[in-house]
């Protein structure tokens, strides 16, 4: 009998990494609701795997805060309160000033005249959808650009949680123009090379979007779950 090679069991860490990211995106794209309980049974069905990586999975999620564990209750998808939003928006306002401060050294044009052309076309009847996607993708480059692996790491580390709330910043009222608007204001204070007027853009857009996700749960206390 031909003996098993031992590092060939790794396929098995490959399908649980799948199922995580899998439920991860489920979430984050709002196809999995705030406050929406996890069956184990209902997901391993549809993704045709067994109950473990999707438990393991869950357990994952838990760790970064996308999901909520509850005694006697099961596993729920994060609903967002007003002070961890506050406190989420607060830090993600001081990290991405300082990322754009660093960008303004040296920009990359190309990128951000690309940007640029994207939010420039965008206007109060963008679909909203659109406007997210770019918006992430925008932020994203932001965190890739600023050249500093460790600021990029600790973006990275709470982008799942800021893409969660993401959609909230929209929720109450339509001001995509407006946001639009703020994209353009960091991209072109970044082309200036002008950091200090990158860092005050910045920040403003960011109090903009917060103040978005702070209305919405104001309005919608019945949604945040204890």
């Amino acid at each position: 009998m031909t003996r098993e090679n031992p590092l060939f069991p790794a396929k098995n860490v490959d399908l649980r990494q799948i199922v995580y990211e899998k439920i991860k995106e489920a979430i984050v794209e709002g196809i999995i609701k705030p406050g929406e309980k996890l069956s184990e049974v209902e997901l391993a069905n549809k993704m045709a795997v067994s109950r473990t990586p999707v438990r393991e999975a869950i357990r994952q999620l838990a760790k970064t805060g996308l999901v909520s564990l509850t005694p006697r209750k099961g596993a729920f998808v994060t609903v967002p309160t007003l002070e961890d939003a506050s406190a989420l928006y607060e830090l993600r306002a001081n990290l991405e000033m300082f990322a754009v401060t660093l960008i303004a050294q040296s920009p990359p044009k190309k990128d951000l005249e690309k940007f640029r052309d994207i939010f420039f076309n965008m206007n109060n009847d963008t679909d909203p959808k659109e406007y997210l996607i770019q918006d992430r993708k925008f932020h994203n480059f932001l965190y890739e650009a600023s050249g500093n692996r460790f600021l990029k790491g600790v973006l990275l580390d709470i982008l799942d949680m800021i893409n969660l709330y993401r959609p909230y910043s929209l929720a109450e009222r339509n001001y995509l123009k407006a946001l639009s608007e703020g994209h353009i204001a960091i991209i072109d204070a970044i082309l200036a090379k002008d950091g200090v007027r990158a860092r005050e853009e910045m920040k403003e857009h960011i109090n903009l979007t917060r103040s978005g996700v702070e209305e919405y749960l104001q309005n919608h206390p019945g949604a945040i779950r204890s």
